[in-house]
């Protein structure tokens, strides 16, 4: 993703997320289309996580603040022009996960 994202000069981002900020509010069957497809992405990466041993709590809340986490190092990148924003999340990212580890 944060490949792409560079090759694209940072014009490229998320899809989904700028539909839904520019029309959704305007548009119900946009709206719908948008929720709907943060949340199959949430529950994928919320039965990953499961796979993974978490709990389903955990792996919900988990799940939802990943998901944020990407979605706004992404608007982030594209905003200065950097793929730090990507690396930090992917961080941060690992972080939790250890201390989800370690509890």
């Amino acid at each position: 993703m944060a490949s792409d994202l560079e090759k694209s000069d940072y014009k490229e981002g998320c899809p989904i997320a700028t539909t839904a900020l520019e029309t959704a509010a305007q548009s119900e069957v946009l709206g719908a289309a948008t929720r709907s497809t943060f949340q199959k992405w949430e529950n994928e990466i919320k039965r990953g996580l499961e796979h993974f041993g978490m709990t389903a709590g955990d792996a919900e809340l988990v799940a939802t603040t990943v998901l944020s986490q990407l979605e706004g190092a992404l608007l982030l990148a594209r905003t200065y022009r950097s793929l730090e924003p990507m690396h930090r999340a992917e961080q941060a990212m690992k972080l939790l996960a250890r201390g989800r580890q370690s509890e």
